[in-house]
């Protein structure tokens, strides 16, 4: 019996170590993606700011948008699966219903999203981030040839580091594959899911402090006698 305990508990910490390398993975490549996008964006906002003032500007960002749709179209034509938010996909894979070739889907989706966000359209960042961190984890448990169920766990696990890395939130990461993802409440799942969601919320945070993710300014404050 305390053989047994043992090798449980060896079995685990093996899958929690390899949930850690999934999830600073996904920190590394969530983060650069916010920090790309961000910067697209506030280079686009610019444009427009000038358009108010040359009308040529205008020509500038019809053309622009034109190449930006050309690219991301030639890209979803290489690899339908980065079509969409990337959460229905990575659902389907892990029931067995489609699979992915993972490195496709990362520098596709990468690349696409950051360009269609440099026209200043919101994609959003939720869908994305969690497939570019199952296909982390698929990449990682392909490349180390590892068996059909820890492939599962380790994508499920990227998909919480995704989450995480998107909005500095762990515990809504592990949660949100626990109950939209997996389907399926597993100890195993749930400690490795929430050590990767911890490992790249320390990277995002490590990338862009503490700061709120969405900031919402206010001009003016409410007053507490009115309250």
């Amino acid at each position: 019996m305390h053989f047994v305990n043992g090798h449980t508990s060896n079995i685990r910490l093996n899958f929690i170590l390899k949930a850690l390398c999934v999830g600073l993975i996904t920190g590394l490549v969530v983060s650069s993606f916010r920090w790309l996008a961000e910067l697209a964006g506030n280079f686009s906002l610019k444009i427009y700011k000038q358009a108010i003032h040359n009308y040529w500007w205008i020509l500038v960002l019809i053309i622009l948008a034109f190449i930006v749709t050309y690219i991301v179209g030639l890209l979803m034509r290489g690899d339908p699966n980065i079509k969409g938010a990337g959460i229905p996909q990575v659902e389907a894979q892990l029931s067995g219903f489609m699979e992915m070739d993972w490195h496709s889907v990362i520098w596709r989706k990468y690349f696409a999203s950051v360009l269609t966000m440099s026209t200043s359209i919101f994609v959003g960042r939720e869908g994305l981030s969690v497939q570019l961190g199952a296909a982390v984890g698929q990449g990682l448990a392909e490349t180390r040839h590892y068996s059909a169920s820890q492939r599962r766990i380790l994508i499920a696990n990227g998909a919480a580091a995704g989450l995480a890395a998107a909005f500095n939130a762990p515990l809504a990461g592990t949660f949100f594959v626990m109950e939209e993802i997996y389907h399926n409440f597993s100890p195993l799942v749930w400690i490795t899911s929430l050590t990767s969601a911890l490992s790249a919320n320390f990277i995002s945070l490590y990338v862009f402090g503490l700061g709120p993710v969405l900031p919402i300014s206010y001009n003016h404050i409410f007053p507490l006698g009115l309250v």
